[in-house]
């Protein structure tokens, strides 16, 4: 009898939890919304910006749907853990049942899970740990204030050129830049604005010379310089979503291995995702789990329809298998732990080849790097040492010359270049 008491105390510790959790749900989604209409009215954002905040939250859905939909968990858990508290009172001996008052019985419309934790202090001790359940976008001063000055003329770029905006904002929604479209744009645009303002500045002091040449010189190079960041932002995104498949291709087959192994012990598949995203040990694929995970908790879609959404948008076409895969594996009611074994099977055999073939190539590249970059250096200084002791020049400059222009240019600027070749053919998805 004892062990059936302490089993339902922890069903309804744990129904009150979550009772707890999806009531914390829908008081943020209010105050969230509640925070944007304030801004709104004081028109710290713009009715565009207003849309997007909100339509990012909602996804569609109306606001009493979220809110009547939460009401509705609170409501049911509330109702199970009634009936969980009728049978803890049916395990209770007949003496105690008569020595208990009506108004000794904890009232569990307030889910207050601290009082039944007191309740049942005999059962395994819990730490309160505070636990993110999703995560909302927040903007940064420079972001705002690239907004507040260039937010229309964003818009304008935006809608008049969308061929050359297309692709950059494709990468920025797949990549881990954690900002918004627009205001990416505007923080461009206002980064290459100061860019040019500081460096006209500094070449105005560095340029001596005729006035009007030297005021040109600064303007010319001070566009140039501007154009140069705004060139490097906009291909940024790109970068860091080429660095995201790599980084995700990297963990992929341990991850699988991580949940494979979670399934196999009985855990629901929501569990997985959270002990992977927990375990902090796969930087990857933290932030599609993460979607994931803000999907189910935040939006209070099933994982399925999760699974698919990040599937859609992922930078990894492995990963997108992956996902599709548990999605059919359990809709047609198929194994989940067979299927994550055999995926991890398949995945780190062709872990194991790819590295096996990286490592051959990078071999070949240590050859070509010191006959390259080592020995031609060498004989290339050889050679102008024994011209320095015959004299005379080459193409018209001095072997001193030639040296000084090797030594701190030439070769820095081919050992760049071998790393960016190298960076380049790292694995690739």
């Amino acid at each position: 009898m004892l062990n059936d008491l302490r089993n339902t105390c922890k069903e309804i510790i744990s129904l009150s939890e979550e009772a707890n959790k999806y009531n914390n749900y829908r008081v943020k989604l209010q105050a969230y919304i509640e925070d944007l209409n304030n801004k709104l009215k004081k028109k710290e954002i713009s009715k565009e910006s207003y849309k997007a905040l909100l339509d990012k939250v909602l996804k569609g859905y109306k606001k009493e749907d979220l809110v009547r939909f939460y009401n509705n968990k609170v409501l049911d858990l509330i109702s199970e853990i009634e009936r969980k508290n009728t049978s803890l009172f049916n395990h209770i001996s007949p003496d105690v049942k008569s020595s208990l008052s009506l108004k000794q019985k904890p009232d569990y419309a307030g889910i207050d899970s601290e009082y039944l934790k007191e309740v049942i202090s005999g059962l395994k001790d819990k730490k309160n740990v505070e636990v993110k359940e999703y995560t909302i976008y927040e903007t940064n001063l420079y972001g705002k204030i690239s907004n507040h000055i260039f937010e229309k003329q964003s818009l304008n770029l935006i809608n008049k050129f969308p061929n050359f905006f297309e692709n950059l904002l494709s990468s920025l929604k797949s990549s881990d830049v954690r900002i918004l479209s627009k205001t990416y744009v505007s923080s461009m645009i206002f980064s290459s604005l100061i860019s040019f303002i500081v460096s006209a500045i500094i070449f105005s002091i560095i340029i001596k010379g005729n006035i009007i040449i030297s005021v040109l010189t600064s303007l010319l190079a001070s566009i140039l310089f501007s154009i140069s960041v705004f060139s490097a932002m906009y291909y940024y995104p790109y970068l860091s979503l080429n660095n995201k498949k790599r980084k995700i291709k990297d963990d992929l087959p341990f991850v699988v291995m991580h949940m494979a192994a979670v399934s196999a012990s009985g855990a629901q598949p929501i569990a997985m995702f959270n002990m992977v995203l927990n375990s902090e040990e796969y930087e990857g694929l933290k932030g599609e789990i993460k979607k994931i995970i803000n999907y189910v908790n935040l939006m209070g879609y099933d994982l399925n329809t999760a699974l698919k959404n990040v599937a859609s948008t992922t930078p990894s076409k492995p990963f997108a298998e992956l996902l599709m895969g548990i999605v059919s594996t359990t809709e047609s009611g198929g194994s989940l732990k067979e299927y994550l074994n055999a995926k991890s099977s398949d995945l780190m055999e062709t872990y194991k080849l790819e590295r096996k073939k990286y490592i051959e190539a990078i071999s070949t590249y240590s050859d070509i790097y010191t006959g390259i970059l080592i020995a031609a250096p060498l004989l290339f200084f050889v050679t102008l040492a024994i011209i320095q002791l015959l004299g005379g020049k080459i193409f018209g400059f001095s072997i001193r010359s030639l040296a000084i222009a090797g030594t701190y240019f030439v070769i820095p600027l081919l050992n760049g270049a071998f790393l960016l070749f190298l960076n380049s053919v790292q694995l690739k998805d």
